[in-house]
């Protein structure tokens, strides 16, 4: 079984709301994400909430929500709470950051057709990594292993011929919003 972890923790500080509530396309970039996740082979989701935790939980219909106390020690604490959460029949996960809210089906199931035991899949488009990355049971237990002040990253770079790059033709695995800014251009696009 292969399930989704969605991080959406932070305290959005840059935003200066909460970037899992913000409207796109007549919905909130959670209730995007969920809805790609949903049209997926995905099996089991976790949220994992932090500061807006009251505030999201009251807008947006969860499956699962688990709350990470330790939010503000890094987003390493967020993944690694939703990672105690999965069901122990989970062979790998999705990682789903809130802030990258145009998260297709379809990209979903090419990095899924991927999957392999110990390894790290994610798309590419136009030669840059992008979101959601799969991580197979065996990384997730390495960052499980990391202190709160160190990123997936480091794991992800501990050993290159683990990791599978996916050639995707769907941009949005690179919008990353964090500032209004970003999401002022991101309204002017759609």
């Amino acid at each position: 079984m292969i399930a989704a972890i969605v991080l959406a923790a932070g305290k959005s500080e840059r935003m200066g709301r909460p970037k899992a509530l913000l409207p796109i396309a007549g919905r909130t970039f959670l209730e995007n994400i969920l809805d790609a996740i949903s049209r997926s082979s995905i099996q089991h989701t976790v949220v994992v909430a932090g500061h807006h935790r009251e505030e999201i939980e009251r807008c947006v219909p969860l499956v699962q929500t688990v709350f990470n106390a330790n939010y503000e020690q890094g987003m390493v604490t967020s993944l690694q709470t939703g990672i105690r959460a999965l069901p122990a029949a989970a062979a790998g996960a999705l990682l789903f950051l809130v802030d990258h809210p145009l998260v297709e089906s379809a990209t979903v199931e090419a990095l899924i057709a991927h999957f392999a035991p110990n390894r790290i899949v994610l798309p590419v488009f136009a030669g840059r990594r992008g979101h959601p990355v799969l991580f197979s049971s065996e990384v997730l237990t390495e960052i499980l292993e990391l202190p709160a002040g160190q990123g997936a990253n480091i794991v992800v770079k501990r050993d290159p011929k683990r990791v599978l790059e996916v050639p995707v033709d769907r941009p949005g695995i690179l919008v990353d919003v964090d500032t209004p800014e970003d999401f002022e251009k991101l309204r002017s696009q759609l």
